[in-house]
């Protein structure tokens, strides 16, 4: 005899082949069930003689039939109970019910029905249907669907069952039928059952006609709400099923809701109340209800307006950075002087590493406001900006709105990450959709499909942060005050390193009591030689990297102090990664030109190589180029050809030569206006025999008649040279204005020449 799982039920009775909801509360039924589940999910149900006995003893106070049921699905409710549905298989006699552990087990016997006589059979089924059929007509509870099914079953045992849980009869009653085996004598039963709610239901049918004449409207509400409670009582639905439905109510009341949204959720809520529990759609109106009431609707964090003590937290939180902080500091200014003055959205943008998403932070800290991130990297569908629509069960808010409700109050910094990474697709284009969002003139009315009414969002103060301001569409861009944030010199990142990145190094590698001293020039020579980029990631990871191994080396040999110079710095981080120096050693070469570039992690070299050969003209481009390089190098071609005489070329070099030009580097895309200078030297080189100075980096658009013209990112394009040790570059002579913005430490290295037309770098660019 097997032991299986055991729950006493208290007023329910389940008949084999019911589908039915129970409600767990007491500790060792919850145990039990946990128990249940955790082995293969089956369980005896019994009910008590005494409802309200807590504690039953199992030989006295439990009925000796029960049913065998499996458990189908679990839902833990707020009052702590657990509601179970299950599966009744067969009837069982309890044999023996025992304790461990605070888990009841029980061992069973399993009873089969006595069958019936056919001819005796036929007639009990047919008068038992028969009066079941005028219940379910006069009680109006009893789906057709079901008579249905009862009819076409021909198992009695079963068909009796169904007809015995579908009657609004007392538990007592139920056990009763429950008991009875013998299949004759529970047809019996069940008419004797049927006559009597038969005569109850037509006094009930009387009465209440008489008493419908006379109602008026308030009654009739009374008297059916009355009725509905009786029915939950009855199938055990009343006070689980409420009690979330009241907590709702209770957190409308505490929280101060708009009045149209107070209306929309009541209204939610009166819905939700009339659906099963167990539906799919209650569950997507209760989250719908719950998102809305954790929103922030009038909840606001109060400003601090000091700009004393916003200066003093944006300089010991960042290094430089200049122009972001006096922004943020006069924004700060206007908000005093204007308590009333939009939400602002700026734009920070640069190359990675540089500091936008802490910076951010930092922002929100001097504010004293709540800070909340959305990454828009990869984003492509217009939903998770503006939501789903409440049309299926998976459907919830956008980003925009997870972020309110993650942020808790009505005006927090929301930094929106990554803003020129999104794309778009079949789903729409979410870049669109940020267009309501950063606009201080829509944002007050911001509508997320999900929530389908407006939310004010002209409180928050958006940052955004992007790499790459070509990636933000023109209208985008339109909404936002662009702030730049330019690569680090050697000399800022060494500010950096000090301040910070040191300390926090030896702090998280667990080395603050040992005494640790890095010399200026090793510090130069890790960001020069060991890194290359325009932020300060890589620096970071270069220096925890050095204290990972010091941590080793003070554990091995108990050092209490170390002192790191440039001579023994490779004995703890390794052999350099890159040489900036070897670029000025490099003799003058034939058709081999430093270009200038900016990419999206800060100026950089880009070299062009070019060689020619015998052929009949042909000009061959290589490198993965984009139309406006292509162009460029064609624009160069054509000059090179109008000037031919002039520097003694072969005037029908593009008859009996072949030009191929290459950029290394081919699987990286290459495109932009600032080759044409680069391009021309490159070809002029090959096709005199010049050789080109490899100390001496340019930029510049090319006309086709040979004007030089003006380019865009001079700053990262000169620090980028200035990075890898070229102190000397061309510039196209209407850039010299954008020459101020070069930091004074690397302005002070370098030789910088202008150039209107192409003769003035011709001059410069090629060896004497």
């Amino acid at each position: 005899m097997t032991k299986i799982t055991f729950i006493p039920t208290r007023d329910l009775v389940v008949f084999p082949g019911a589908i039915m909801p129970l409600y767990i509360g007491r500790e060792k039924s919850v145990n039990t069930l946990e128990k249940s589940l955790s082995e293969d999910s089956k369980l005896i149900l019994c009910m008590q003689k005494d409802f309200l006995v807590e504690e039953p003893n199992y030989t006295d106070d439990i009925h000796k039939v029960g049913v065998e049921a499996t458990i189908l699905q679990t839902v833990k409710m707020p009052n702590n109970t657990v509601k179970v549905l299950v599966e009744a298989s067969h009837r069982i006699i309890l044999d023996n019910v025992e304790e461990s552990d605070g888990i009841i087990y029980a061992e069973s016997t399993a009873v089969e029905a006595e069958e019936l006589e056919e001819t005796i059979g036929e007639a009990v089924v047919r008068r038992v249907l028969k009066s079941f059929e005028r219940y379910a007509k006069l009680s109006g509870k009893i789906l057709p669907d079901l008579l249905v099914s009862i009819k076409s079953m021909k198992d009695i045992d079963k068909k009796f069952d169904l007809i015995s849980g579908n009657l609004n009869i007392s538990s007592e009653e139920k056990q009763k039928l429950l008991e009875i085996f013998n299949l004759e004598k529970r047809g019996y039963k069940l008419i004797e059952i049927l006559k009597k709610e038969l005569e109850i239901l037509n006094l009930e049918k009387k009465i209440e006609n008489k008493v419908k004449e006379k109602m008026n409207a308030a009654q009739r509400a009374y008297f059916l709400k009355e009725k509905l409670n009786a029915i939950k009582e009855e199938l055990g639905e009343d006070e689980s099923d409420d009690d979330d439905i009241l907590e709702l109510k209770k957190l409308i009341k505490a929280k101060k809701l708009p009045k149209e949204v107070k209306k929309k959720v009541e209204k939610e809520i009166s819905k939700l109340s009339k659906m099963p529990a167990f539906s799919a759609e209650a569950s997507v109106v209760r989250n719908y209800v719950e998102t809305v009431l954790d929103l922030p609707w009038n909840k606001k964090t109060k400003d601090i307006l000091d700009i004393k003590k916003a200066h003093d937290k944006l300089e010991e939180d960042h290094y430089g950075l200049k122009e972001i902080k006096e922004r943020i500091l006069e924004y700060l200014a206007v908000k005093k002087l204007n308590p009333n003055m939009k939400g602002t959205i700026l734009c920070l943008v640069g190359p990675p590493g540089v500091g936008k998403t802490s910076l951010a932070k930092s922002v929100a800290d001097a504010m004293g406001r709540t800070f909340a991130r959305i990454s828009l990297g990869g984003v492509r569908d217009e939903s998770e900006i503006r939501g789903h629509r409440r049309t299926y069960i998976g459907s919830m808010p956008g980003k925009l709105i997870k972020a309110m409700k993650q942020a808790k109050t009505k005006n927090p910094l929301i930094l929106l990450d990554e803003i020129d990474k999104m794309s778009n697709d079949a789903k729409g284009d979410p870049s669109s959709a940020m267009l309501e969002v950063l606009d201080p003139e829509q944002n007050k009315n911001f509508e997320d499909h999900y929530l389908d009414m407006p939310f004010d969002l002209s409180n928050v103060f958006f940052i955004a942060t992007a790499n790459d301001l070509r990636g933000i569409p023109g209208p985008l861009r339109d909404r936002m005050e662009i702030i730049d944030l330019s690569s680090y010199t050697e000399f800022e990142k060494m500010h950096i390193a000090k301040k910070y990145l040191l300390d926090e190094a030896q702090e998280d590698n667990g080395l603050s009591e040992i005494d640790i001293k890095i010399s200026d020039d090793a510090l130069l020579r890790i960001i020069n030689e060991y890194t290359r980029e325009a932020g300060v990631r890589n620096l970071k990871r270069e220096i925890h990297s050095l204290y990972r191994k010091l941590a080793k080396l003070v554990l091995e040999k108990n050092r209490k102090k170390i002192t790191i110079t440039v001579k023994n710095l490779e004995t703890y981080i390794g052999k350099v990664k890159y040489r900036p120096d070897k670029i000025k050693e490099k003799k003058p070469k034939l058709g081999v030109v430093t270009g200038l570039a900016w990419t999206s992690v800060g100026g950089t070299t880009l070299e062009v190589q070019s060689v020619s050969m015998k052929g009949k003209g042909k000009i061959l481009l290589t490198g993965k180029l984009g139309d406006v390089m292509k162009e460029s190098a064609h624009v160069a071609y054509s000059y090179v050809r109008s000037v031919a005489g002039d520097l003694e070329i072969d005037e029908k070099f593009n008859e009996t030569t072949d030009v191929h030009l290459h950029f290394p580097e081919g699987a990286v895309p290459k495109d932009g206006p600032s080759a044409g200078v680069t391009i021309t030297t490159a070809l002029i080189s090959v096709l005199t025999k010049r050789k080109i100075r490899q100390d001496i980096a340019m930029t510049g658009e090319i006309t086709i008649t040979g004007e030089v013209l003006a380019v865009g990112g001079i700053k990262e394009k000169v620090i980028g040279a200035h990075r890898i040790g070229i102190h000397e570059v061309i510039l196209p002579l209407d850039n010299e204005s954008d020459v101020d913005e070069l930091p004074k430490e690397v302005k002070k290295d370098m030789t910088i020449h202008f150039a209107k037309t192409y003769e003035d770098v011709k001059k410069i660019a090629f060896e004497k």
